[in-house]
């Protein structure tokens, strides 16, 4: 063989093993993919190999590309510590974006892509957190790139020296194609007609391991390489609108004396695992369990997606990313959108959007303003910069405080939404509230208490204000974060979220049974308004007595379908998996290819395709308005 052709096969098994071994660090750290057996495990270990080679291709290209240089330039010193030093360069990239989501997957519930890099606008200052919380992954990545250093070093004793090319031109000419064949066959992850995506891998072993078969430069390649959405001809247009409705009116309440004020309160990565009300273990959330008692609570109410930016939008314009990057980093990002406080000030509604956080965190100022939603504050607006948390912006217990009072200077009608951040990570409590909360068994449990109990202060402090009757508040919560139950870290359970309806003046509780969404909070509030036009929404809820609603995400390549206790798992083409939630809360047991539940199977079925192609065909058109 070729001497560099040998010296590059050698090379890139090192950056193979590690790739494999970064595979190894991620199930350790994230042990909930430890349920699934030895034997899908080492699945995902073998077909993780695919995608391996294909990201380290891409990152080493330029490395790779030098060992087809003519040979008395390949052994030059200079070229070869030019080649080590973008061996080492490409591979402490390729080991760092695999750690960040060894740590990060916990709380984001998928494998980064290519928004990984824009994460950086809005971490200033934390940085140093970072490295001290997570100080066992950096710790790991400098002994991961040291050995890659010894062992480059090691390999290359005793493999450059003089080779004589006249005998053998034909043959190493020859070698060299195979090679550069063999490289765009690993780029593309083999001979299928289409590159290797990551759905793939839902095939070739199961749905909620995909995360664990893929990687997350491989993620980040194929994000960046977005084409837009695909337009869709499942069925009749007409059809898919008569399957899945996006125009919805709410029925006129004639009983209603006047419009009531709408307060909507976004608690940041509050997860279901964490409400005492909805799971028998000890509560984090003592206010929020009292208040549960006198309100309509959602049982089964899900996120659409895992982070802030894809919340916001799919709570206040039931616009949802059901693509591979939220939808306020797309190419659609700049598509006409109404929000509830556009639908609001139709009425005469004073409408706000409050956020403690920096002017600009994750683009909310220039949503509020595309879509119509109302007076954007962070802040810059907040009067006592005293009470910055050093990282995020204004802890929640001063910032709910001073959000009360604004409401009392608004004129009502009203609708309000504040967005808290003290349960964001690094999960920092102001100095003098420090030591007032148990720290509890994951680091975001003290904030989750502390921000539940400046939710009582809050509903303390309105409760004495003359709107506070008057008005209908609404909970819920951005997306879910660290979890320790088994469930509530799978596929399904760290979707799930609380929604809270509370009208002051209940005294008793109503359960809502309901499969919902984030996307379903702008006709609650309408609804709460008797606001009494035609709206457009990609929620799925009708009316209150709807039984037919559902969830939808769409992560790691495939679209995800809920309507209690069934669940569809969907790759854009066919349906892959179906899940009965209530006997497989952790999706064991696939019953897609077997004879039961025929007719629940094909309703999913037939909806997911309706909701992929009204959104993909909307979204295109830019008719989601």
């Amino acid at each position: 063989m070729f001497p560099s052709i040998q010296i590059l096969v050698k090379r890139f098994s090192i950056a193979l093993f590690f790739a494999s071994l970064c595979r190894l660090a991620f199930l350790l750290f994230n042990p909930s993919f430890l349920s699934v057996g030895l034997e899908q495990l080492s699945k995902a270990f073998f077909y993780g190999l695919a995608y391996d080679i294909s990201a380290l291709i891409y990152f080493h290209a330029i490395f790779i590309f030098l060992h087809f240089l003519p040979y008395s330039i390949f052994i030059k010193v200079g070229m070869q510590k030019l080649m080590m030093f973008l061996f080492l360069l490409a591979q402490l990239l390729f080991i760092f974006f695999n750690l960040v989501d060894t740590g990060f997957y916990a709380i984001s519930g998928r494998r980064s892509g290519v928004e990984l890099l824009d994460m950086t606008k809005e971490t200033n200052g934390l940085v140093t957190r970072y490295l001290i919380d997570y100080w066992y992954l950096f710790l790991l990545l400098c002994m991961f790139v040291w050995v890659n250093y010894i062992w480059y070093k090691k390999i290359n004793k005793g493999l450059l020296k003089e080779y004589d090319l006249s005998s053998s031109l034909w043959k190493d000419a020859g070698i060299r194609l195979v090679f550069l064949f063999l490289i765009f066959i690993g780029a593309r992850g083999g001979l299928n007609l289409l590159p290797l995506n990551p759905f793939d891998a839902a095939r070739q072993t199961q749905a909620s391991l995909i995360p664990l078969v893929i990687n997350t430069p491989f993620n980040m390649i194929i994000s960046t390489q977005q084409k837009g959405l695909e337009q869709k001809s499942f069925m009749d247009e007409k059809l898919c609108e008569d399957v899945y409705p996006i125009y919805k009116q709410v029925k006129e309440n004639k009983e209603l004396i006047q419009p009531r004020n709408i307060m909507l309160i976004i608690v940041e990565s509050l997860g279901k695992e964490y409400i005492g009300f909805y799971n028998n273990h000890d509560t984090y959330t003592p206010f929020l369990d009292s208040l549960m008692q006198h309100s309509e609570v959602y049982m089964h109410a899900f996120a659409n997606g895992k982070k802030s930016i894809e919340g916001i939008p799919a709570i206040l314009s039931a616009m949802p990313s059901w693509l591979p990057i939220p939808y306020l980093s797309s190419y659609y990002q700049s598509n006409s959108l109404n929000s509830i406080g556009a639908y609001l000030k139709e009425m005469g509604y004073t409408t706000s959007f409050y956020h403690g956080g920096k002017n600009g965190t994750m683009s909310f100022d220039n949503y509020l303003a595309l879509s119509n939603g109302g007076s954007y504050f962070g802040m810059n607006e907040y009067p006592d910069k005293k009470d910055f948390d050093g990282y995020w912006g204004i802890s929640d217990r001063p910032y709910l405080a001073y959000v009360a009072k604004e409401n009392s200077l608004k004129k009502q009608p009203f609708f309000s939404t504040v967005f808290t951040l003290t349960s964001h990570h690094p999960y920092q409590l102001p100095a003098s509230e420090i030591g007032n909360f148990e720290e509890g068994t994951l680091p975001i449990h003290k904030t989750i208490r502390y921000t539940d109990d400046a939710l009582r202060s809050f509903f303390s402090v309105a409760s004495k204000q003359p709107w506070y009757t008057n008005t209908t508040f609404i909970i819920t919560a951005d997306h879910s974060a660290e979890n320790e139950l088994k469930y509530y870290q799978g596929a399904v359970g760290k979707y799930e979220i609380p929604l809270i309806v509370f009208r002051p003046g209940n005294d008793s509780i109503r359960y809502n049974f309901q499969t919902v969404s984030q996307l379903d909070i702008m006709g609650i509030a309408l609804e709460e308004a008797q606001f009494s036009k035609p709206f457009f929404s990609f929620g799925s809820r009708q009316h209150k007595q709807d039984t037919m609603s559902c969830a939808v995400q769409y992560h790691d390549g495939y679209y995800q379908i809920i309507k209690w206790p069934f669940v569809l798992n969907f790759d854009g083409t066919k349906s892959m998996a179906f899940y009965k939630l209530d006997a497989d809360s952790l999706l064991k047991n696939n019953l897609i290819n077997q004879n039961v539940f025929s007719r629940e199977k094909a309703y999913l079925d037939h909806k997911i395709r309706a909701i992929i192609q009204l959104y993909n065909n909307r979204v295109i058109a830019n008719k989601t308005y």
